[in-house]
This record gives C-alpha cells, structure tokens and sequence, in this order.
C-alpha cells in the first residue's frame, strides 16, 4: 500500500540523523493571556505505571515563561487550558519556542529545534483530525458494510499519509518524529478495522456481529509483527490490548466471572504476543493491578513477572511502582491533608479523627467513577443510621464549575475538595494512578484497606461495619 511504502522510504533516509544525546528539553515562549489563563504541559513518561508529568507554564513578565525538563525518549505531549488541547512531539535536546494566545491554542506558532514536526502536527490536528472525528467514525462504522469500511480505513490513512508526504519540510523531519507518526496512523486504522464489527453491531442494535469477508483479518498478519520500537506509542500499546481482546473472542477463551482484567491480559499476553511487546503488556497489567485491583493477586503477578521476564528495565519499573505503594499499604497512617470544600470552608482529615472515612478519588468526566454514584446513594441509605461513617470525595477535575455541576446535579451528599489532576497534592500523596480509587480510613487515622470494595460490589456493607466495629487505639 502507497501510504506504508512511503514510511518505509522515509524512515530509512531519516534514520541516518541520530538522536540527541541529552534528555533536556526547554519549552519557552509568549502566550497572551497567559496570567488569565492555567496553562500545562503534560506528558508520560511512563504508560507502565502511569507516570505523567505536568509542568504549570506560570507567567513571568510580558506574558513569558520559560520551562525545562526531562523525557526519556521522543513522546508525545500536550499543552492544555480548561477549553483548549494542543499535542506537541517532544524529543530530548529540542530547545522549543512558541507564540500566540493562551485562549486559542490551535492557532500558536513554533519556532527553535523542533518547530518544523510541531508546525506540522498544529497544522495536522487542525486540518485532519478535526475533520475526523470519533462521531464522524461511530457514523460510518453504523452505516458501511465491512468492505466499504475497510476502504474508508485505507482512505483516512491514505489522507493522512499524503498530507505528511506534501507538507514542505517533512524532508527534515526526524527519524523519530517520523516513527512516531507511521505508528499512529498505520495503528489507528488496524484499530478501526478491529473495532468495526462490534460497532456496527451496537450502533444497529443487532444482535449478531455482520458477516465479514474472506480475508477480513489478514491486517493482523501485519498488525502483530510485535515492534519493541514502537512500545513508547500509547496508539500501539493500545491495540495490543484490544488484540489480546479480540484473539480471546476468536479462541472462546474462557476465564472465571470473578477474574480480574489486568491478570486475563497478562496471561493473554504470553500465549498471543511476543518479544518486548510480550512482556510490556505483561508488566503494564501487573502495575494495573497494583494500582487499582487487587494486591494479593497483584503480588503474585508481580512474583511471577520478576521470575520470567528478561527485560530488566521493565522489572526496575514494577519494583518502584511496589515501593511507591508501600506508605498507602493498611496499616499505616492516612496521610493528612488541609483543603478548601465545596462550600469554601476549610477541611483537614483529622478532623476525622474517631470515625471511619470511605475516601474516593473521582472525576467528572470518568465513566465508571459516575457509575459507582447510584451504588453510592444507596450505600449511604443502608448506612444512614452510622453517624461516625463519613463520604469523602476528592475531584481531580481540571474545570471547576464541572466538579460542582456534576456533584449538585446528581445530589452526591459527602464531603466534597477538588484538585486539577492526579500529579499534585492529596492524589498524588495517596498514589492515585487510577480512577475511582477508594480507601477506607478507620477511627485511629491509619489505612483499613487501601483496595475496599467499590460501593456496587458486595462486601462493601460488611467492610464499612467492620472498620466502625474497631476502637480507635
């Protein structure tokens, strides 16, 4: 196919550039209203842990700032306002500029090391997927019958391939950039095609997914030659999940109701995948579990994985993933906090302390930490009775007046402080990685559970009980 020959060609002249040694990179420029607006840079540095950094672009005079930092390998970012997303291809050494207006990033110019690739991603994010967007794909996976949706894949994909090869300074494009950009584009489009049966199934209410052509999968024979190299490419990371999804579809692969998803994925994974892909995916399920499951089966995932895996660098990231965990383990004290509510008085959890506090971190605009608030209500029913039961929430909603919202509109009764993001303050404090993450802290102020039960999932009546059941020492 034209749009992958051209990577190809493109990638072997590039490769002949090296890559920076440095892992610096400095970001600096001039936003209008810029004091008027909070303005970030966020990136991953690790999709294995779920490490992002986040960097306030904080005003110094004339509307300036100045920004330094460390990547540890080309990656994608974004610059953010609470109405606004740019993405920017970040590479160690890049010494980046930018000008324009806080209130209107999609229309910022780049200039310095860097600028050709982040100029043509502002030009491509505003051109291209803007006009492809995920409603404009739902629509077309309703309406097209398989081989008329694999030409429209192949088309978008062509689209992009070409708006790339006629911009004029791809030729100086890195290696990197343009590796980065092969991925997203060949990955989306094997990602649509992997999607499109069971969305054309659901957008038409059928009950059966259509029939698809001879040869439908044969991307996959493509598809699965597992890249190492591409690993750092969170569109490359993602379909190999829903591949593994997909091959456990295909196989009728059977696993218990009660069995958890990150440990399906990494059995899935060493019988589906191989090389580095194999055991990335692998670690990145055992640090999910970590993070959000459940630990005892996290540890013997994470036993497991030390034993078997070779990638030694990936082993270094699940053990200071373990350690970060430890200081939230049960057991130890609730790491205190002072915040602001919903009401403008000002809270601390020791205020608490004597009686037992059902901690959830959440969001807005997370699906399932929004599932879980009918559940919760009628927790709190069951529970109405227990004066020394205390709802605790802590929002990590960037926008404000959409914590607010969302907690009047559907009458969560609690105690309610909000914090932009998970990588500042009492998040960050309680290793938040994922959300809704909750914590049952008893009447002594130190950590019952640090994984309880979810208000929709039994145990949780039992578990609260419990903890009210246990004397403050």
């Amino acid at each position: 196919m034209r749009f992958l020959l051209f990577f190809l060609v493109t990638a072997t002249l590039a490769a002949c550039s090296p890559l920076p040694e440095q892992q610096n990179v400095s970001l600096n420029g001039e936003l209008e209203n810029l004091a008027e607006e909070a303005v970030e840079l966020n990136f991953f540095r690790d999709h294995i842990n779920n490490d992002r950094k986040v960097i306030t672009l904080d005003p110094e005079e004339r509307n300036r700032f100045s920004a330094s930092f460390d990547v540890p390998h080309p990656l994608m970012g974004a610059i953010t306002t609470d109405r606004e997303h740019l993405e920017v291809f970040l590479e160690p050494g890049y010494f980046l500029n930018l000008k324009g207006d806080a209130r209107h990033l999609s229309e910022v110019h780049f200039s310095g090391s860097g600028s050709q690739v982040n100029n043509f991603f502002r030009d491509y994010q505003n051109e291209m997927e803007a006009r492809l967007t995920r409603p404009l794909l739902q629509q077309k996976a309703r309406d097209l019958d398989p081989v008329d949706y694999i030409f429209f894949a192949d088309s978008i994909a062509g689209e992009k391939t070409g708006f790339l090869q006629s911009y004029p300074q791809s030729a100086e494009f890195s290696s990197a950039f343009l590796q980065f950009f092969e991925t997203r584009v060949i990955y989306e489009r094997f990602q649509k095609l992997l999607d499109y049966p069971e969305w054309h199934r659901q957008l038409n209410n059928l009950d059966e997914k259509p029939t698809l052509p001879e040869g439908y999968y044969d991307f996959l024979d493509e598809a699965t030659r597992f890249d190492g190299d591409r690993l750092n490419n969170i569109t490359y990371v993602n379909f190999l999940l829903s591949y593994l999804d997909q091959r456990r579809q295909k196989d009728d692969r059977h696993f218990p109701e009660e069995e958890s998803r990150h440990a399906i994925n990494y059995e899935l994974a060493a019988d589906y995948l191989s090389g580095r892909s194999k055991y990335y995916i692998q670690a990145l399920s055992v640090s999910r579990e970590m993070n959000s499951g459940d630990l005892e089966l996290a540890l013997e995932l994470y036993n497991d994985f030390l034993e078997r895996s070779p990638v030694e660098a990936y082993k270094e990231k699940l053990k200071a993933n373990y350690d970060a965990l430890q200081p939230v383990m049960p057991g130890n004290p609730a790491p205190d906090f002072t915040m602001t509510d919903i009401h403008g008085e000002e809270v601390s959890l020791s205020d608490y302390h004597g009686k037992v506090v059902y901690l959830k971190f959440w969001a807005s605009w997370c699906g399932p930490c929004m599932r879980e608030v009918p559940p919760a209500a009628e927790l709190k029913e069951r529970m109405k009775l227990e004066d020394d039961l205390v709802f605790m929430y802590v929002s990590i909603d960037t926008d404000p007046d959409a914590w607010r919202n969302a907690v009047e509109r559907n009458d969560i009764t609690g105690l309610h402080f909000n914090t932009p993001g998970r990588e500042r303050g009492v998040p960050a404090q309680y290793r938040v990685r994922w959300i809704p993450t909750f914590f049952i802290i008893g009447r002594d102020g130190n950590i019952l559970d640090n994984r309880p039960p979810k208000p929709s999932e039994p145990g949780i009546d039992d578990a609260l009980i419990a903890a009210l059941k246990e004397t403050e020492i």
